[in-house]
């Protein structure tokens, strides 16, 4: 049989080509999908043989099992776990958690990840490895998780996974976007070959096609097709029955079969298909209390439906399900209930909960409160997903209906955690609020505000403010740091939202907060105080935001706090120019979201980050960072509109990059429909860039003054320097200078050399001539001594444009000179191109510069190589950028090669 499955030559040579690559030590996965007994378990089998010198690790998925966390992934990596020795500490106590080999808090869903990436990896050093996944629809979802994020990262490790999915099920979206091979039906000349091969006696040629037709090739389907039907059948005497049971009625065949059986047969068929590892000691006990034998097993054994041996293995899966899906269901409680009392061993618990539960009519506090612990222990685990599961039954078995209640809230939240914000919705759409008390209708609207962001909802972050409002009257009298922890999530909501908020407003939050009661001195209450006061006068909120966020850029600040406040002082420092306590605050954000395997909050931290190095025209450590956000982003997952938001449109003006419109109109499409409207905001700093480096002043004075003059609590005052630069150019001086006398008081109060070098740079340019050029020199010194490379090069070509029109050509060329090699050194070509064109009417040429050599590198190759640079090993960079060492290794190599150099101290020559 196996000789003619391997007769498919796609499927030969795409598996023939995986393990050459996996033994040339590059990396490769293949996913399998194809209908029950297509023989996706034989290809298996065949490349399991086919790279048998390799380091074969394998396992089966078990529909039974699918609730306890991390049972799969455990299963496979038994034989390495000694491995993990070898493994950064935190990754170490990650995966010894998950596994529960060790005590300690519940491990973040990606470090775990992280580390069963780095573990392969590892194993691999040692030797090609090769994994095996069958029957991936029926792993915990644990285990799925964690082996497709793996799938997508392993590039040069020589590590090859092949899964096997059986068409038509829902459970395996975690593997979208990897690479599918179908497996359809053997060719009817192979599948008349198979039919001959398996039948002993004669077979009618017209018989025989009608099975292979009716079939479709389907090799498990003629296997037992065949051996149910008559030597007069098969000669065709007689004729065959009507319809043929394959396709969708094979597991109806099946169950015909264990009807012809004996009843006790049938009895012990069931215990064991109940039993999720066939654990023979507990399905022989179990059989025994129900009074069957252990000789009933024999005659399926005969029927070669089963194997018996240290555990239970059944043909194929589609003979378990037909078993328990055949029997009655109070044939199958009795089975999970002598299955309950047999489970008997301490590490088994979870297991023995969820055979009672599986037992259990009716409501039942006992086995509800039996399935609570079970979900504490698997929460214990970083098993979210199974915590959620165990919830979801122990609320269906609470006789209380506000206990039901409150374990559907926590399963919600189980739910969330474990990143299915589409099951945290509906759990939390079947609780009466009027059944929680008010700590828990609060907590109710905080997880209902963070899901529908995660979901990706229409209009989602426009909602969240309005939720969080009405989540801090619930806890207002009863939990005072819950009811600020919820006014600290409206504020964040507000300020993602922006003009696009719904149910609420600023004044209403800035009320809230300003009312609260029980009020502190804690981080919360400084970020509270700054914001209230920002919306009433941002000139009288500079010391709170100067305090608050000093303590999140310096201060004693546990982990937890960080990552909850660090968007909030983020957002406020961005209100008063101050880019050195924002880019503290982040690069603290990012080093504690790395280390605790937080990848959520440092994707966000990140795309901040970069919008940062943007803003400051540090473009290629921007890009950099956005491609660790897109990395992350991958591994997240979002919908279409919520990739659309992490393009950067502010990047993609300053690169000016083909189809950049589209781009930025992309972006800015998706912000709206998310509610996000200071993604949307940052769409228009896009396209206000775009359009001044190609000279579109008025259009770029139009886009300004849609955002200055809705300006959201003093959100955009960095816009007014480009505003006042483009309406100058544009000849709308009184706009200009409206726009002027905002930054005046916005700079003043700031008072960062960065914001007092804007202030002077945007004051030249409607300055008499008389004073324009002192101005100008004093914006440029400001300036240089700032981060700030972009406007430092754009007050260069600010002060050369008016040079050249004063008339003086050749005072103009130094400044204008200088922009231009800064803009080209920047990566900004539509500013260089002005600068150009300015030094072009001095007179001066001015050629453009050859790009580098280092052009040629990918933009992963890029990342490495900066990190490389600045002198990190292959393992950190590894872990910045959640790939492995050898793949960090491979381009490293690329990269020494593309550019000419051999060691890392030559790489800051060419970059």
């Amino acid at each position: 049989m196996l000789a003619v499955l391997l007769g498919r030559d796609t499927e030969r040579a795409a598996l023939e080509a995986l393990i050459e690559r996996v033994r040339a030590g590059m990396s490769q996965v293949i996913v399998l999908r194809g209908e029950a007994g297509i023989g996706k378990t034989a290809l298996l089998d065949a490349v399991a043989d086919a790279g048998a010198d390799l380091r074969v690790l394998r396992v089966a998925g078990v529909e039974a099992e699918a609730e306890f966390p991390f049972a799969a992934l455990h299963r496979l990596l038994v034989p390495h776990v000694r491995d993990l020795d070898g493994l950064p500490a935190t990754q170490h106590q990650a995966l010894s958690v998950a596994f529960g080999l060790t005590d300690g808090p519940p491990a973040d869903r990606f470090l775990v990840s992280l580390a069963v990436l780095s573990l392969l990896a590892r194993t691999a050093d040692r030797g090609p490895v090769l994994c095996c996944i069958d029957d991936t629809q029926w792993l915990d979802r644990e285990s799925l998780n964690v082996l497709a994020f793996v799938a997508r990262r392993v590039h040069a490790e020589g590590i090859g996974l092949v899964f096997t999915v059986r068409t038509g099920t829902d459970d395996v979206a975690a593997l979208e976007g990897l690479p599918v091979l179908l497996v359809e039906g053997l060719p009817h000349g192979d599948a008349l070959e198979l039919l001959r091969t398996v039948v002993d006696g004669v077979i009618d040629p017209k018989v025989a096609g009608q099975i292979v037709t009716a079939t479709r090739g389907n090799p498990l389907a003629i296997t037992d097709l065949s051996a149910s039907l008559t030597g007069n059948q098969l000669a065709g005497a007689l004729l065959l029955p009507e319809p043929l049971p394959v396709g969708s009625r094979l597991e109806a065949h099946y169950l015909q079969q264990v009807h012809r059986f004996a009843a006790q047969t049938q009895r012990w068929l069931l215990v064991a298909a109940a039993e999720p590892q066939g654990d023979i000691g507990y399905i022989t006990a179990a059989a025994a209390d129900l009074g069957v034998r252990p000789e009933a097993a024999d005659e399926a054994e005969r029927a070669r439906l089963i194997t018996l041996g240290a555990e239970i293995r059944f043909r194929h899966p589609l003979v378990r399900s037909a078993v328990y899906g055949g029997a009655t269901s109070s044939d199958r409680r009795q089975a999970h209930q002598a299955l309950a009392a047999a489970t008997s061993r301490g590490a088994d618990a979870d297991r023995r909960a969820w055979h009672r539960a599986c037992a259990a009519l009716q409501p039942d506090e006992e086995v509800a409160a039996d399935l609570v612990l079970a979900a504490g222990r698997a929460a214990n685990r970083g098993g979210y997903a199974a915590r959620a599961t165990f919830l979801t039954r122990a609320a269906e078995l609470t006789p209380d209906e506000r206990a039901r209640a409150g374990r559907l809230l926590a399963a919600a939240d189980a739910a969330f955690t474990s990143g299915a914000p589409t099951q945290a919705h509906l759990l939390l759409g079947s609780i009466d609020p009027d059944l929680l008390d008010p700590t828990g209708q609060g907590d109710r609207l905080m997880l209902r505000a963070r899901t529908i962001v995660a979901l990706g909802a229409e209009r989602g972050m426009a909602q969240v403010s309005a939720t969080c409002l009405a989540a801090y009257e619930a806890f207002r009298v009863d939990d005072p740091d819950l009811a600020r922890a919820a006014l600290l999530g409206a504020i964040d909501g507000s300020m993602a939202s922006e003009y696009l908020i719904e149910g609420t407003d600023l004044r209403q939050i800035s009320a809230a907060v300003t009312g609260r009661s029980n009020r502190g001195e804690t981080l919360t209450d400084l970020l509270l105080d700054a914001f209230a006061v920002s919306v009433v006068d941002v000139a009288d909120a500079v010391p709170l935001i100067r305090r608050a966020t000093t303590w999140l850029a310096t201060g004693e600040v546990s982990d937890p706090t960080l990552l909850t406040h660090y968007l909030t002082g983020v957002t406020l420092c961005t209100r008063i120019w101050d880019d050195r306590t924002r880019e503290a605050i982040l690069h603290r954000t990012a080093a504690v979201a790395r280390r605790t395997g937080a990848l959520q909050v440092l994707e966000i931290a990140l795309f901040a980050l970069a919008t940062h190095e943007t803003t400051l025209g540090r473009l290629e450590t921007a890009d950099e960072l956005l491609l660790e956000v897109h990395q992350l982003r991958s591994a997240v997952a979002s919908t279409p509109y919520m990739w659309e938001v992490f393009r950067s449109p502010e990047q993609i003006g300053w690169r000016c990059v083909p189809d950049a419109e589209a781009h930025i109109g992309r972006a800015r499409t998706a912000a709206n429909w998310l509610g996000m409207g200071a993604s949307a905001g940052l769409a228009d700093l896009g396209s206000i860039i775009l359009d001044l480096g190609r000279g579109n002043y008025a259009a770029a004075a139009a886009t300004g003054v849609g955002l200055v003059e809705d300006d959201y609590a003093g959100a955009y005052a960095r816009v007014l320097p480009d505003l006042i630069e483009a309406a100058v150019y544009a000849e709308d001086r009184d706009r200009a200078a409206h726009a002027l006398a905002t930054l005046d008081g916005r700079a003043t109060t700031s008072g960062t050399p960065w914001a007092r070098g804007l202030l002077e740079r945007s004051r030249a340019l409607l300055a008499p001539d008389s004073s324009a050029e002192a101005l100008f020199q004093s914006a440029i010194a400001t300036l240089r001594d700032t981060a700030a490379v972009g406007d430092t090069a754009r007050a260069h070509l600010l002060y050369g444009e008016w040079l050249r029109r004063q008339r003086r050509r050749k005072d103009a060329r130094g400044p204008l000179r200088t922009a231009l090699t800064m803009f080209e050194e920047l990566g900004a070509p539509a500013f260089a191109e002005r600068a150009r064109q300015e030094l072009l009417a001095t007179g001066e040429t001015a050629r453009k510069r050859n790009p580098e050599t280092a052009g040629d590198l990918t933009p992963q190759e890029a990342a490495i190589a900066a990190l490389a640079r600045d002198g990190l090993t292959n393992p950190e960079i590894a872990e910045r950028l959640f790939i492995s060492t050898s793949t960090v290794d491979y381009h490293l190599r690329k990269v020494f090669r593309k550019l000419g150099v051999e060691s890392r101290r030559q790489l800051g020559r060419v970059l």
